[in-house]
């Protein structure tokens, strides 16, 4: 006896599901094979920059690619710098988004009030940099913070602020009133409301404005090269070194541009459900 066959309703599900992952793996074949390519690039010897017709996979593999950028550039202490910028950043922008989204949202301000100073955060952000970065060098060299990781962090603080208040403005309209009400009645004055209320409950929020944040930082590239030289260069700004009057350094290069993706990447596949819970729900949905 054959086996039966199932009833076409029951088939359809089973090929849509296989339609659906073939294009998701599509998808992530497209958006993986540039990295894995920087990837391949990075480990192959000099002379294989320079076969025709290129080839995916080299020959050999080899690190000197990355011991010149070590050596040669001081990629350790620009990525302790980038580190460092990087941090700062993510720490300040929370540090004064969170209480900031929370004034906007809780206290007694008129609804048109909110709407202009969000109007306002949201036009600093979206404000070409390039128009900035002329009075922003001067501001810098009269301050004498040239070339020091405190004009690249305040400088980046104009890109990450505005979006991490912005954030936490909607992450807090999420969490229920009920909270704050409560807490009132307990006797807890702002700020004990606050960071042991407020701050628990929109913790996917603060979540999804670190990473964003730290994004936004860690790849910057216009602020960092318009006010550093040597003792604050960033990983972003040094890419740019390997372009020489002699050609164009691939190896090194390579290695760099994979020491700048590897750790966003990392942080991105730890933190991805943060970062979905905070972009799309904020906290407490009430």
């Amino acid at each position: 006896m054959t086996a039966a066959r199932p009833p076409a309703p029951l088939r359809r599900p089973m090929r849509t599901r296989w339609i659906r992952w073939v294009i998701i793996a599509a998808a992530l074949v497209w958006a993986l094979a540039p990295l894995l390519f920087l990837m391949l690039t990075s480990l192959k010897p000099a002379n294989a920059f320079l076969e025709i017709p290129p080839r995916l996979l080299p020959s050999s593999v080899t690190l000197d690619n990355f011991r010149t950028a070590f050596n040669d550039f001081d990629a350790l202490r620009v990525a302790v710098n980038s580190l460092t910028v990087t941090t700062a950043v993510i720490g300040l922008s929370l540090l004064f988004g969170i209480p900031g989204g929370y004034a906007l949202h809780r206290l007694s301000i008129s609804p048109r009030v909110v709407i202009f100073f969000v109007g306002v955060l949201l036009f600093v952000r979206f404000y070409p940099r390039i128009a900035t970065i002329v009075p922003w060098f001067l501001a810098m060299r009269e301050l004498d913070l040239l070339d020091t990781r405190l004009a690249v962090i305040l400088g980046h603080l104009g890109l990450t602020l505005p979006l991490a208040t912005w954030l936490m403005h909607t992450t807090f309209r999420q969490v229920p009133p009920e909270f704050d009400e409560a807490a009132i009645v307990d006797g807890a004055g702002l700020w004990q409301r606050l960071v042991r209320v407020q701050i628990p409950l929109a913790a996917p929020g603060i979540a999804a404005a670190a990473i964003l944040s730290a994004f936004l930082s860690w790849n910057e590239f216009l602020v960092a090269a318009s006010t550093t030289r040597e003792g604050a260069k960033v990983l972003s700004v040094t890419v740019a070194a390997f372009i020489t009057d002699k050609g164009v350094l691939w190896g090194p290069m390579s290695a760099i541009a994979a020491l700048i993706i590897i750790p966003p990447l990392v942080f991105a596949l730890l933190a991805q459900r943060n970062l979905i819970r905070g972009l799309t729900g904020g906290g407490v949905k009430g």
